[in-house]
This record gives structure tokens, sequence and C-alpha cells, in this order.
């Protein structure tokens, strides 16, 4: 499949799509940028894309950028974009990007300029097998700052944690740490079952950030009248829990097999309410 992309006033072949260093120096040398990840279900339909909008616009008037497009234009651009690329043989992963481009003060820090947008169609990401039959994890001591912003500088705790621990094999992700609190992944939101089968996951106080998947599975356990707290996890009631997994948009609810290497469960025998809350949102995303 061909993936056709928006590239600031074009819509050109994915692959051909490029930043010039000096026309965006805010965005490559700065990392002045803002952006949001999202994938498309049932021939296209881009999922949740009203709560991913919400945030990368709201991110956006955060880091005082300018927009040049409203809000509906940047949708119908999203729409346009979709219909140049078809779905027959597969969906798509979807980057909406707000980029910077040239400084205007004498530092080289700040514009004046409208921010470039990219809507960027790349190949899906297909989950391997033994990563749906669940995934281990540790916990790294990190906590982003500006947390709630979704931009390339909140992830370079990502980078370190995947070279602390994934790269030498200690776990397949990472859980950031902090003060003896267990606060989100490196990409992914973290939720745990206790024993009463309470469902616990950290607050959106400003120290993680407001994944639009979190809220949707918050959601739907609130609908189905699922027991679950919004609070401070310690890393005592994680490494007791009976069930854990994670959530993102692009993998959707994958269950976790071990935490620092204590074992959750064996084979495929996720547990009752990870495996009814998965069913859940699958349910869910297909009717979109």
């Amino acid at each position: 499949m061909k993936h056709i992309s928006y590239s600031i006033d074009n819509y050109v072949p994915t692959k051909e799509v490029s930043l010039n260093i000096l026309d965006n120096f805010l965005t490559v040398v700065r990392g002045y940028q803002v952006f949001t990840v999202l994938k498309t279900v049932n021939k296209g339909k881009p999922i949740f894309l009203k709560y991913h909008l919400d945030r990368v616009l709201d991110n956006a008037q955060s880091m005082n950028m300018i927009v040049s497009q409203t809000r509906d234009e940047i949708e119908n651009i999203i729409e346009n974009t979709l219909q140049q690329n078809n779905f027959d043989n597969g969906e798509c992963n979807l980057l909406i990007l707000l980029a910077g481009t040239k400084p205007t003060d004498t530092s080289g820090l700040m514009t004046n300029m409208p921010v470039n947008l990219f809507v960027i169609t790349t190949p899906i990401k297909e989950i391997t097998t033994s990563y749906q039959q669940g995934v281990s994890l540790g916990f790294f001591d990190y906590r982003k700052s500006d947390s709630e912003l979704k931009t390339p500088f909140t992830y370079f705790g990502g980078l370190k944690a995947q070279h602390a621990l994934v790269r030498n094999g200690e776990c397949d992700e990472a859980l950031y740490t902090c003060d003896n609190i267990v606060l989100e992944g490196t990409t992914f939101s973290f939720f745990c079952v206790l024993n009463d089968n309470t469902i616990l996951t950290s607050p959106a106080d400003g120290k993680i950030l407001k994944s639009v998947t979190r809220k949707v599975v918050l959601q739907l356990l609130e609908k189905n009248k699922y027991n679950f707290i919004e609070r401070a996890l310690t890393k005592k009631e994680v490494m007791n829990c009976k069930e854990a997994f994670i959530a993102s948009s692009n993998r959707d609810i994958i269950p976790v097999k071990s935490i620092e290497g204590k074992v959750l469960f064996k084979n495929d025998s996720m547990g009752l309410i990870t495996k009814a809350i998965t069913k859940l949102y699958q349910d869910c995303i297909s009717r979109l």
C-alpha cells in the first residue's frame, strides 16, 4: 500500500515528507512541536479523533503556538488525507504534527510565525503474537517534565529507559516511578487490579500524559460499572496486584505478564478482568 500524507500545503507520498533544517529550525533543533498518534479502523476511520485533536490543540496553546488553520480546517485536511489512501489491504497509523518553523528572536528560541501542519500516514504496526500474550515490565526511576505535553522532549526519559532496561533484555517495557510511586509507561498508560478486583490507575494530575486511550478505558469502566480509582500507586501495591494491563492508541490493551520479574500469569491465561476489558475496548473501536 502506497501511503499519502499532508505536508504543509501538499499531499505527497509519505516517503517524500521531509523537513528543511533552516525552515524548521525550531522543530529540528529546538524540539518545538506537538503531536498525537492514532490509528485507523474499519477501512480508514481514525479512532477517537475528537479527543486527539482536543489534546494536540490544547498542547499547542500551552506551547504558545500560532496555528493558522481552524479546527474544522484541520479535520477536513485529515479527512482529505485519509481519502488519498486505499484501505482495502489494511489500516494505517496517523501522526498529526504541528511543527515550529523559523525563529524570529536573536536567541533562536521564539517565533511569531505559524507552525506547519503535517498529517502523516504510515503502515500500521502489527502487534506480535508473543506481545499480545503479555509484556514484562520493569521500574525506571524518572518523572517527565511538562508531562501533559506530547512533544519530543518529554520522551527523553523513555529513551533512557529503553537503553537501560529493554535493550539489556531485562523487560519488554518500562514503567516510570518517582518517590516510590508508579506513574505511567514510556509510551502507554498503566492499570493494575487489586485482589478485591478494584482497578487502579494514576490520576491525570499533571504528572502523566492525558492519554486518550486511558480516557476511553475509564469511560468504559464507568459505563460497565467496574470499581476503579484514580490515585497514586505505590510500588508495593503494584507488586502485589493480581492483574495489570497497559493501554495505548496504536496497541490498544495489552496484558502484563510480569512486573520486576514477578509473574502475574503464564502462557495464555491472562486475568479475567483484563480479558473482559480488552473485549470491551475492541468492541468499542469496532463500532467506530
